[in-house]
Order: C-alpha cells, then sequence, then structure tokens
C-alpha cells in the first residue's frame, strides 16, 4: 500500500510510545544479529576483496537487505523501552523528500553540498576541524583559526571544548551550557581571525544533553546559524533516545539544516563484515525516512581498535556508500578517526586512504580530522584535513578499480603500525600558536607522505 505522506518526527515518537515492549538486552544481542545474519543470507552477500564494490548487482543487493532489515527489525527507543516499525513504501515515501542539495555557509565561503553520483570528477565538500576531539580552552580559537586559513577546507567541524573557565563541561549544568555557547564564539572568531567569517560550521560537539544543544540552534539567538550543520546521534545499532527526538524536533520546526550521525560497530552487536553493513543501511535509511535529517554522516569503528581507518571499516563504509548512492539521492558523509597521532606519516597514510576511498564510493562531504582515536585532547591539527582535502581531489573521477588498487598498497603501509601506533604531538607542538602556521618538521613529515603517494599512483597536484 502507498505511503499517505512522509514520517515526521512527531509521528515516529507517536509510533515509539505505541510500540512494542521489549529488553533493550534482547535487542542488542538477539534481535539485531539474528537479523543481520538472516538478511545477509537472504541476500547472499559476500563482499569478497575490493574495498569498494565494482559490481552494480552487490550494491543493489545491499541496499535491499538493508530495506528488509529496517522494515523487520523496527527501530528502537532505549528510554522507554519500545519498537517503533516504518512500511517499505513509508521508507522510499522519505526518501523521495530527501534533501538533494545544500547550502552551507554565507557570501563568499558559501558552499553548494549537492549530489555527486558516483565517483563525480567533483570531489566532496571539505569539512575540517577537530571532529568531536577534546580541545583545550587556551588553544581553541587558534586552533580553528588555523582549520579555516587552510585554502581547500570549505566548513568547519567542532571539537569538544574540555572545560570553560577551568570548570569541565558536565551534561545537565549551567557549565554545559556556557561551554556549548563559548565553543560556538571560538570557531566565529578563528573564522573571522582567517578572514572567513561565513565558514560554514558542524556542531556542537561539547553539549551532552538536549539543552545543551537545543541552546545551539538558530533559534536562541546566540548559536549555528540556519544553514549550518547541527549534529545529532543515533545510538548503536538501530536506536535513537529521547534526546535526539527532542533536538530534531527543536531544529527541524525551526528550519535549522539537520546532519544525523551514526557509527555502526564492526565486531560489536551487528557482528561480521556484511551484516554491519546491512545495518548501516538500515540506520541510513532512517535518517531520512524518521529523523528528519538532511545529511546523514557516518563512519564505521572497527571497534577492536577503535578508528575508522582499517580495512574492515573501509570497506563496509565503502559499500554502504556505493548501494546509498546507487539506489537514492541522499547526501552522505563521513567522519576520520586515525590509530596514530599528527605529525607522523602512519596518521596521513590512514587520512589519504580514507579519504579516497569516501570519494570514490560517492560521498558528497566529508569530515576530520579526529587523529589518535579522537581521545587525546589537542592531538589535531588542520594539516591532516589539508591531506584529507589533497588525496579527495586527487581520486575524484579515477575509475574504482584504480582507486582499489592503491587502497591495497596504502593500507598495508599503515596497519603495520595498528598494535602500537604513534601517539604524535599535540596542536601547540605542531603549530606556532602566536603565526598560527606549522612547525617545519611536520611540513617536512607531509611533503615526504605526498611524494610517497604520488609514487604509488595518486596524482595529487601539489
Amino acid at each position: 500500500m502507498a505511503a499517505a505522506k512522509p514520517l515526521s518526527v512527531f509521528e515516529v515518537y507517536d509510533r515509539f510510545q505505541n510500540g512494542k515492549k521489549v529488553r533493550e538486552e534482547i535487542w542488542d544481542y538477539s534481535t539485531i544479529p539474528e537479523n543481520a545474519a538472516a538478511f545477509k543470507e537472504k541476500y547472499k552477500l559476500r563482499f569478497g576483496k575490493n574495498v569498494i564494490p565494482e559490481d552494480k548487482d552487490i550494491k543493489n543487493r545491499l541496499f535491499n537487505a538493508g530495506v528488509e532489515m529496517l522494515v523487520e527489525t523496527g527501530f528502537f527507543n532505549p528510554d522507554i523501552g519500545r519498537v517503533m516499525y516504518i512500511t517499505e513504501s513509508e521508507i522510499f515515501e522519505g526518501l523521495k523528500r530527501s534533501t538533494k542539495r545544500l547550502r552551507l555557509g554565507t557570501g563568499r565561503e558559501e558552499v553548494i553540498c549537492g549530489r555527486r553520483h558516483g565517483n563525480s570528477s567533483v570531489r566532496p565538500v571539505i569539512q575540517g576541524g577537530p571532529t568531536g576531539t577534546p580541545v583545550s580552552e587556551d588553544v581553541f580559537v587558534p586552533m580553528m583559526q588555523a582549520y579555516a586559513q587552510e585554502s581547500m577546507i570549505d566548513t568547519l567541524a567542532s571539537g569538544v571544548m574540555a572545560t570553560i573557565e577551568g570548570h569541565p563541561a558536565t551534561a545537565n549544568t549551567p557549565w554545559e551550557i556556557k561551554a556549548t555557547l563559548a565553543e560556538i564564539r571560538s570557531i566565529k572568531e578563528g573564522m573571522i581571525r582567517a578572514g572567513r567569517p561565513g565558514m560554514g560550521i558542524k556542531g556542537p560537539d561539547t553539549p551532552l544533553s538536549a539543552a545543551g544543544r537545543l541552546i545551539s540552534g538558530s533559534g536562541s539567538g546566540t548559536g549555528l546559524a540556519r544553514n549550518d550543520l547541527h549534529l545529532c546521534s543515533q545510538l548503536n545499532e538501530l536506536k535513537m533516545d529521547m534526546m535526539g527526538l527532542n533536538v530534531i524536533a527543536g531544529w527541524a520546526s525551526d528550519g535549522d539544516t539537520v546532519m544525523v550521525e551514526q557509527m555502526p560497530m564492526f565486531g560489536g552487536y551487528c557482528g561480521g563484515i556484511e551484516e554491519t553493513a546491512i545495518c548501516s543501511v538500515a540506520t541510513t535509511l532512517a535518517s531520512a525516512a524518521l529523523f528528519d535529517a538532511d545529511i546523514h554522516l557516518d563512519g564505521t569503528i572497527n571497534m577492536s581498535l577503535g578508528i575508522t581507518t582499517a580495512r574492515e571499516a573501509l570497506q563496509i563504509a565503502a559499500h554502504v556508500a556505493a548501494a546509498m548512492d546507487a539506489n537514492t539521492d541522499m547526501l552522505l558523509a563521513n567522519q576520520y578517526y586515525t590509530a596514530a597521532g599528527p605529525c607522523t606519516e602512519m596518521c596521513l597514510f590512514e587520512v589519504a586512504a580514507q579519504a579516497i576511498c569516501d570519494t570514490a564510493s560517492g560521498r558528497e562531504l566529508i569530515s576530520g580530522t579526529a587523529s589518535a582515536k579522537g581521545i587525546a585532547r589537542d592531538k589535531t591539527t588542520p594539516l591532516e584535513a589539508k591531506m584529507m582535502a589533497e588525496s579527495s581531489a586527487a581520486a575524484a573521477g579515477m575509475k574504482v578499480t584504480e582507486v582499489n588498487h592503491i587502497l591495497d598498497i596504502i593500507i598495508p603501509m599503515y596497519s603495520e603500525g595498528f598494535p602500537q601506533p604513534p601517539k604524535g604531538k599535540r596542536f601547540q607542538d605542531c603549530y606556532d600558536l602566536r603565526t598560527v602556521t606549522p612547525s617545519e618538521e611536520y611540513l617536512g613529515i607531509y611533503d615526504k607522505t605526498i611524494l610517497s603517494l604520488k609514487e604509488i599512483g595518486l596524482d595529487i597536484r601539489y
């Protein structure tokens, strides 16, 4: 039966309220893995050796498996312990509504994030920034200035303000609200210092509560602009809590641009590579059909390593993006978590591998980098984002077979370092805070990495 209309986040809430009661442990340890495994067998999904799929049939089978996974499994709300369901026709009605073109930023810094259709010769929008990494108060502004100064960076991704006036930004306290607003002001000040005041922003990252996130909306008058990316996260796997529903309801009602992220976990509840990809397609579809997202951001995490750059994580992300790209008009993004820290060749090789993978599999926006797994304070710099941009530009328009060949060379160049990745250096050790310029040491490492990438066939115009 045809869908009456696309679902709104308010109707999704009502369906949760009237949904089937399920215990969360049953959902996590039984429903998700059993259904994912069943659809893997039904659709005969075996990814093989290619990181990026070259066969149209496997893209279609993965997409169909994801649709059925969402329909048959539904979506779980852990706050009320209930499952809501959506029909296949409602999924496709939501996809028809999906945003095809976004304007990010204003004035001369405005960029258009539009459909790329496969590995277009037009590179994705480059979003540079700490990407959820904790950042010290005293370096937040110069760090954001340094990102804004990079000519190939189109928009900015925020980080977590570690403290505010020396106080931790604890959730559901006044300090969280103050830190959230200070985070946004610091980003804007960094853009102004770089002479690019109109750049778009993705955030906020500091708040952990609905109140903290809602105060960042355009309606607050002191937060993000309507065409900044207001970030909300799904939970793992196929879950959305009340905080997520509430902030989406507020932002969507105010006309803000909504980015919904979901980080599928390889080695978690889903199971193997193909099962994780099926769940990731389902959650991507849910962003458009259930949660009013203008763009969906994911980034498969290898749970044992805590990174997005492991081969399995790249293969899952590439297959999901290619499957969605071949069957929908959704705008897709990815974000970067490397094992190695800044000022190391390993970190730059990790970034390059994921950038060419995301570009060739059809994504419209790439966001990074959270170096050193995104957990060490100040361990992120703009040179990683610059490598992301340079590598993406070089890969745009290449044949997927050529990109797969390059990936087969690059991935072993850094993956042998996973057991003990180099910790790297902090931003303030890699950059002169007075001139806001990178150190000669890091520039030398960067140049050496570029030459290595050119030697293996990545034509970086540098």
